[in-house]
């Protein structure tokens, strides 16, 4: 890497599909904290859609996470709250 290269600190994934949370779950094997978007839920929790996408790549097979606990560094987030 270069010397002038930034440090990526926090990545924004938009969208907690399919696509975005495999995304998340890849940036946070490389050890980068990610906050994952997606609609605010209708009813209950706010994160509800993201929480469930986050809970569902840790029971996929193959494991998307090199090691479980990568999970806990994709923080929820929805549009409507920040």
């Amino acid at each position: 890497m270069s010397s002038n290269a930034a440090a990526i600190r926090r990545v924004a994934v938009l969208g907690a599909g399919v696509m975005g949370a495999q995304i998340a779950a890849h940036l946070a094997n490389a050890d980068v904290p990610v906050v994952l978007f997606d609609l605010p839920a209708k009813d209950g929790d706010p994160n509800r859609i993201v929480t469930e996408a986050i809970a569902n790549l840790v029971k996929l097979n193959p494991a998307p996470f090199a090691v479980r606990e990568r999970a806990e560094s994709i923080q929820p987030a929805n549009y409507d709250q920040h």
